[in-house]
């Protein structure tokens, strides 16, 4: 009978610490520099483990107090403290956060994720923002994703892949947009295009729906969009790490379809990708009636109705200077 009673109980004990049975399972972060006590707690608390110095005494006996990765981990409910100790050491997802901020180039963009080595391959990051196929398996028509690569803080793995990375941008930008307005996705590019240049020539919020009516009301009598951060950005696809403060007369002559000062209309792609702000700013523009802005050297502009007035305006505001 004692014989039976002790097996039996040796039984439930082995039992009990191999934990056969699937319980479900929860993902655990491990921050970086933890101490292996501060990970028993985790462990604890979040019931992957019973007893966090069982966890400690098996972490000692198999040397393995010092290699335990930060990260992310995927790890079984109350399995014995052997498994959780390799599962441990194996390593976890390690996500880095990382803010893109509004106004970018796709060049722009790949640097500061280059950087904080969220990809392999940062040409092969630019090379799919513009292959047409990558494109259309995203679900839009379009010769290049600048100005889809929406502006947002994201959390990404380190060396995650390039096109992992692209599809979470458009995917967000999508979002984003569908919250704002009904348009379908594949009518809103002239959209994109000018919440761009807002974003490029508005540095406060208030500014943007003005500044987004004055490029559509120059657009309405086919005049020329006359902006400076279009030119900007033919030197920028030239040498993306072109830094331009002040615009000469002959820089104004450049000859592209992206200068607005030679050519009429819109350019023909966004030269940057817009937060949401400028989008919301080209979907709904005041209702002004002015044609004209002059940067007034405060982050403001001044706008106007005239010619004249214009001419006036810049006149006041370079002399300022």
């Amino acid at each position: 009978m004692k014989k039976i009673i002790f097996f039996s109980a040796l039984f439930i004990i082995i039992l009990c610490w191999l934990q056969p049975f699937d319980l479900g399972q929860r993902e655990i972060n491990i921050p970086r520099n933890t101490t292996a006590k501060e990970v028993a707690d985790i462990l604890t608390k979040e019931h992957i483990i019973i007893n966090p110095y069982e966890f400690l005494f098996w972490l000692k006996i198999l040397g393995k107090e010092n290699q335990i990765r930060s990260g992310r981990h995927q790890l079984s409910i109350y399995k014995n403290p052997v498994y959780v100790v390799y599962k441990l050491i194996k390593g976890g997802r390690s996500d880095i956060t990382i803010t893109i901020p509004e106004g970018l180039i796709i060049e722009e963009v790949a640097e500061i994720l280059n950087k904080r080595n969220v990809m392999q391959n940062k040409e092969k990051f630019i090379s799919l923002c513009k292959d047409r196929n990558f494109i259309k398996s995203l679900g839009l028509n379009l010769p290049s994703l600048e100005g889809y690569l929406f502006p947002d803080t994201y959390s990404l793995e380190e060396s995650a892949d390039e096109a992992g990375i692209i599809k979470k941008m458009v995917e967000n930008f999508k979002t984003r947009v569908k919250n704002i307005t009904d348009l379908p996705m594949d009518s809103i590019h002239n959209t994109v295009i000018i919440a761009s240049l807002v974003e490029k020539e508005a540095r406060y919020n208030e500014e943007r729906p003005i500044i987004a009516r004055v490029f559509l009301n120059r657009i309405k009598l086919h005049r020329p969009l006359e902006s400076c951060a279009t030119v900007i950005y033919v030197y920028k696809l030239k040498n993306p790490d072109t830094v331009i403060t002040y615009l000469r007369e002959k820089d104004l002559k450049c000859d592209s379809p992206y200068n607005t000062y030679l050519y009429p209309g819109l350019p023909p792609g966004p030269i940057c990708s817009p937060g949401l702000n400028s989008l919301k700013a080209a979907l709904y523009p005041a209702d002004v009636d002015y044609l004209y802005f002059v940067a007034r050297g405060d982050g403001y502009h001044h706008f106007s109705k005239t010619y004249k007035e214009h001419l006036l305006a810049k006149e006041y505001y370079n002399a300022k200077k």
